[in-house]
């Protein structure tokens, strides 16, 4: 039996990407990502409802974005979706679910604007016109880009390097 854990979510940069340093020694970034959908409802009144996405890119992608996303940016994302557990500052069991860019599967398409470029998860930029807003194709099964697959943390989180 096969399976597949992918998400694919075009909308607009909630904030600007957060970066960290992670305990191994990578960069993690972070940001939301609003999706909206919009319909007309039974009295012909338009409506819409906005979804809230966490997006978590690990490895070299994360300084093309943090230097390029910016808030109400449109971006395109691809990754795979990851829930993991946490306990707050409040001692309370919590569990968030993100999308996570990492490995050869993961982009990051900014698009429209100056700003436009598309970054995978090896940090590639586009190699076509900027503003295409296209994305990058991802490196093959095996090739030199899976021995340099960023290391996520295995149980998806993201924690403060030490200070």
């Amino acid at each position: 039996m096969l399976n597949m854990n992918r998400a694919t979510l075009l909308g607009r940069a909630g904030r600007d990407p957060d970066v960290r340093d992670l305990k191994n020694g990578g960069k993690a970034a972070t940001f939301s990502l609003a999706t909206t959908e919009k319909w007309t409802d039974r009295e012909g009144r338009p409506s819409e409802a906005t979804e809230w996405h966490r997006v978590v890119v690990y490895g070299p992608a994360v300084e093309p974005v943090s230097k390029m996303l910016r808030k109400g940016d449109a971006v395109m994302v691809e990754g795979r979706i990851a829930t993991r557990g946490f306990t707050d500052k409040e001692g309370n069991d919590r569990a968030i679910t993100e999308i996570v860019v990492a490995g050869a599967q993961g982009t990051v398409n900014m698009l429209g604007g100056r700003r436009s470029q598309a970054a995978d998860a090896d940090g590639k930029a586009e190699a076509g016109d900027p503003g295409s807003g296209e994305p990058v194709p991802a490196p093959e099964p095996g090739g030199q880009a899976a021995a340099r697959e960023p290391a996520a943390p295995a149980n998806g989180g993201m924690q403060d390097a030490p200070e």
